[in-house]
């Protein structure tokens, strides 16, 4: 499974109450217990606590039978590409000109 599988599990059993032994990459949106609503919400729980981009635009996400296995893939496929390597921390980029120690004379 993909690296986001089990925290979109994870929300969709704690937000709805969904017993985790029910939830399988197979399992329909509808046979989760999930309506239209009940999408949307996890949509909005996976982007405010998760952080994760959701596509609105993908058709996969807007069928109950899409299976829960089909819609990780799609969220999983909108996540912007992470480059490779350190990378840096906001506000503290390499040092400027006026950061640099000037030698005394």
């Amino acid at each position: 499974m993909t690296s986001l599988y089990e925290p979109i599990k994870d929300s969709l059993v704690h937000h709805f109450n969904i017993p985790e032994d029910v939830v399988h990459p197979d399992s329909t949106l509808e046979d989760l217990g999930l309506d239209s609503l009940g999408v949307v919400e996890l949509m909005c729980v996976l982007q405010d606590e998760l952080g994760l981009r959701v596509p609105t635009d993908d058709e996969s996400l807007k069928s109950l039978l899409t299976t829960f296995g089909q819609a990780v893939a799609a969220i999983e496929r909108a996540q912007p590409e992470q480059p490779c390597g350190p990378q840096p921390v906001p506000g503290q980029g390499s040092p400027s000109a006026a950061d640099t120690p000037v030698p005394s004379a």
